[in-house]
């Protein structure tokens, strides 16, 4: 009896992820091609072919193979089965001469039926699927058979978890094969979010679907059982976490699909050799202890055991990490493990790879071996951004070991430093200048100078400007000529001190001389430092072309020397999503913050707070508001919890004003004017100046118009003395709204008529449309004659662009002024009636309120009127405007404003 489901086309399962990228590469096959899919388990290779198959309109011949499938008989019979039916009873001859054999010649069986597929009126696709059970050489030679001699329009799809030996080489060369492998088959982050969206009850964060695509590398079972445990927001960290760890169901999965079908010698090998974040033969023989580790590795990938080759010579490999979790689960006995990372740790060194040396000699609790390596590798780890592994090194040693060490104590607080963790950072400072100048004053005096450079680093990250600077100076007294790295360091702090205190031109100088000192010392974190720092005073000038020069050099020395996985890449990607934000590339700029956050992130979500920001502002900018709330609520947890730099602070809060403004949030406003740090007395640079202006932006939504006045003033003061270009045009654009609300419109004009100078000349764009709606009011009311022709383009420019800029809440938000209000009586969305019968301008500005939100208390308060006045004018409004109450009257005022808005320039 033969079983009807092994030559049945399996029905697809229900939800089933349509993969267009993939269906239409099949699609494109020619009948006369081979279709190979080779991938380990759970990569949807039977799903895939079935999906295509199902869509075919030429008959499908569909054969599942299991173990049993080896008997060469029992092989030609499902074989030939599956064709006679699939051609309605096609090949009768030979199936015929399959039940009258007993013992049928395999070879004899496939020519016969392919004699009869030669004279078939259609194309046929013979689908071979689960073909890894197949190890009889027999069963082999007879499918070799069927593939070397296939009529033309029969075509052959296989399916298998690793490379059958069918001597493909010749269809290779012919152009006849198609192969995909699991790197194909994998789910990319697009196919992960269309999966999450047909199953989760919610939707799951872009940055979140990155993160279960890096855990794992795309395997669907992982990603389906994520869908099935995922059931709220709550959930979301604990599966990642499950996952990292190596979650129980995919483990028992694992176990019953892979493991048990290996020989003992193969799981030895993987066991062993799966603490290993890459492997070679001789690293596979070390730790196996087993001879041939080149061909045991091929053995294995090709049995698609989710290992992969790593380099085109097959010379290195590595595990896929999920399957690596799983294998070192494996290995129960404690001891061996040390013993299994001391040996990798040995022959890691062998191969000149400290880190991976360390690494193991961590794992292995070797005391020993592990100080040797960091007092020999620690300062190139950090370099290299190996701070993970360097914080749990030192964290594994102790404080005890610490202090007696000026090396690890520096490492140690450089790392801390870098985690804002400042005060932690002086006491592992403290603790070993105390020890050191009692019990080893010699080590104290080769370390003194290095220590001094590690307080003015500390210092200027605190935003302690001034004392950054006495200790870079005392460094640089005290470091000895061969000390050049942290004589680059201390340099790097003048420079960047010089800036902070608005001495530009000084600090760009300290700062090219920083670079080519890094550069001659390949030192080219140090060097891409200098270079990020050069510009960021580029953009304070306001020289953007400038700076985007400079942010693309430093990406290429970050691409050249390879160290893409260090903080400063992610800086690099910082400066380059700021750019774009200024040039109004709301696409590129979210994808700038998205690959720095994919950098921080595994140092942990306190690090993503720019990234956070600038996504805000793009979701801001873009109209969403749901996405907005949602950043929003991620900048207040992360605000509320850590500590950070001015910098960082004042760009995240600008953003949430800027928010809360929009949705009307005036008491959180109100309560950040209540909590937050008073402005510099010396407000020298762009962090202090960015923080000033969101004083201004909070003052002026406070109605408290004569402080905002007085502090914007101390602000373009300072910009000017220290030549913050980029901070006097922004504190100029907003100094236009504020003497436009205080009914200055002569000095308004004036001020964005200068701003308008200077961005002519300098090219910025979003410093003015952050100014939202009121700006188009004030550059309409321009006089042309006023402007040159280049102002004029750009004025024109900008209201196009703020014209376009969606709301938050879906509203419009204009103000109306006399220029507006001429503007809807001359649009065709006015009445008729309104002109005949027009509004005082008081009643136009009783309108606007009643549109913006306010209630009847609210907008007598603003005018400084009694309620009773108020009611007046609403009374003589509705009458005018012949509407029955206020939801009538803020729709007409909404389609009346919206025409303005919409309208293009002449």
């Amino acid at each position: 009896m033969l079983l009807t489901s092994k030559y049945s086309l399996p029905d697809c399962p229900e939800h089933t992820l349509e993969r267009p990228r993939l269906l239409s590469r099949l699609r494109e096959t020619s009948a006369d091609q081979l279709l190979m899919v080779t991938a380990p388990a759970g990569y949807g290779k039977t799903t895939l072919i079935s999906s295509w198959a199902a869509g075919l309109e030429s008959p499908i011949a569909w054969f599942s193979l299991d173990a049993s499938d080896n008997d060469p008989r029992q092989f030609c019979r499902y074989l030939v089965e599956s064709v006679h039916r699939a051609t309605g009873n096609g090949v009768p001859e030979t199936h015929a001469l399959l039940a009258a054999q007993q013992r049928p010649d395999p070879a004899l069986m496939i020519s016969q039926l392919l004699a009869e597929l030669r004279s078939l009126p259609s194309e046929l696709r013979i689908v071979l699927d689960d073909y890894h059970h197949i190890d009889n050489d027999k069963v082999h030679s007879a499918t070799r058979f069927l593939l070397r001699h296939a009529p033309a329009g029969v075509g052959i799809a296989l399916t298998s978890r690793s490379q059958p030996p069918l001597g493909l080489a010749a269809l290779r060369v012919q152009g006849r094969l198609l192969e995909l492998d699991s790197a194909e088959l994998a789910l990319n982050s697009g196919e992960i979010a269309q999966l999450l969206r047909q199953r989760l009850p919610f939707t799951l964060e872009s940055d979140r679907v990155e993160q279960l695509l890096q855990l794992s590398e795309g395997w669907p079972p992982a990603v389906q059982l994520f869908a099935l445990s995922v059931r709220d927001r709550q959930a979301v960290d604990r599966y990642l976490g499950e996952l990292e760890q190596g979650h129980s169901h995919i483990l028992d999965y694992l176990a019953e699909e892979v493991l048990e079908r290996l020989e003992p010698e193969l799981r030895e090998l993987l066991a062993c050799t799966s603490i290993l974040t890459r492997i070679n033969a001789e690293l596979a023989q070390a730790l196996s202890g087993q001879s041939g580790g080149q061909l045991l590795l091929e053995q294995a990938a090709q049995r698609g055991l989710f290992l992969q080759a790593q380099d085109s010579s097959r010379q290195w490999f590595r595990y896929h990490p999920v399957f690596a979790r799983f294998l070192q689960r494996q290995l129960t006995d404690a001891s061996r493990v040390q013993d299994l990372h001391r040996r990798a740790s040995d022959t890691w060194l062998q191969l000149h790879q400290p880190l991976e040396a360390l690494r193991h000699a961590r794992a292995a609790e070797d005391g020993e071996r592990l100080q040797r390596l960091l007092s020999e590798r620690g300062e190139q780890f950090l370099r290299e951004g190996q701070t993970r592994l360097l914080s749990d090194c030192l964290r594994w040693l102790g404080p005890g070991e610490l202090q007696r060490s000026a090396r690890f104590t520096l490492l140690a607080a450089k790392m801390a430093r870098d985690n804002f963790e400042y005060p932690q950072c002086e006491k592992f400072l403290a603790a070993a200048e105390s020890w050191l100048q009692r019990e080893d004053p010699e080590q104290w005096r080769d370390f003194e100078g290095a220590f001094a450079t590690m307080r003015a680093q500390t210092a200027v990250a605190r935003g302690q400007t001034l004392q950054a600077k006495e200790y870079a100076q005392e460094a640089l007294g005290l470091l000895r000529p061969e000390q050049l790295g942290e004589r680059i360091a201390a340099l790097l702090v003048t420079g960047e001190t010089g800036f902070c205190l608005g001495e530009v031109e000084t600090a760009n100088t300290h700062l090219l001389e920083v670079e080519a000192l890094a550069v001659a010392e390949q030192d080219y974190p140090s060097a891409a430092w200098a270079i990020c720092q050069q510009a960021e005073i580029a953009i304070a000038q306001g020289l953007w072309k400038k700076a985007a020069g400079l942010q693309r050099r430093a990406h290429q020395l970050v691409e050249d020397q390879r160290l893409g996985s260090l903080p400063i890449s992610e800086f690099i990607y910082r400066l380059r999503s700021l750019l774009e934000w200024e040039r109004c590339d709301l696409d590129a700029a979210a994808n700038s913050a998205r690959r720095g956050m994919q950098i921080n992130r595994k140092v942990g979500e306190r690090w993503l707070l720019p990234e956070y920001t600038t996504l805000l502002k793009v979701a801001a900018a873009r109209g969403e508001r749901g996405e907005s709330l949602e950043w929003l609520a991620r900048i207040d947890r992360l605000l509320a919890g850590e500590r950070y730099h001015r910098d960082w602070v004042a760009n995240a809060d600008a953003v949430r004003i800027r928010v809360w403004r929009v949705l009307g949030q005036q008491a959180d406003i109100a309560a950040w004017l209540e909590q937050t740090q008073p402005v510099s007395d010396r407000p020298s640079n762009h962090f202090e100046q960015c923080h000033g202006r969101n004083h201004v932006r909070a003052l002026i939504e406070l109605h408290r118009w004569s402080d905002a006045n007085r502090l914007l003033s101390r602000l373009q003061q300072m910009a000017s003395e220290c030549g913050l270009v980029t901070d006097g045009l922004r504190n100029l654009v907003l100094e236009a709204q504020l003497l436009w609300l205080r009914g200055q419109r002569d000095n308004a004009l004036e001020a964005m008529r200068e701003a308008l100078g200077i961005a002519v000349e300098r090219d910025f764009t979003a410093s003015f449309l952050q100014l939202g709606k009121p700006l188009i009011v004030i550059l309409k009311a321009l006089p042309d004659r006023d402007l040159s022709d280049a102002q004029r383009d750009k004025a024109q420019g900008l209201i196009r662009l703020a014209q376009q800029q969606p709301e938050l809440d879906g509203g419009i938000r204009i103000e109306l002024d006399e220029t507006i209000i001429r503007e809807i009586l001359d649009s065709d969305a006015v009445p008729d009636f309104l002109r005949h019968s027009p509004l005082t301008p008081r009643e136009w500005q009783v309108l606007n309120a009643i549109h913006s939100g306010l209630s009847n208390e609210r907008i007598a308060r603003h005018f400084k009127v009694a309620p009773s006045t108020i009611k007046t004018h609403i009374r003589s409004l509705y009458q005018k405007l012949d509407v029955k109450d206020r939801q009538e009257a803020i729709a007409l005022a909404e389609q009346m404003l919206r025409s303005i808005q919409d309208r293009p320039l002449d």
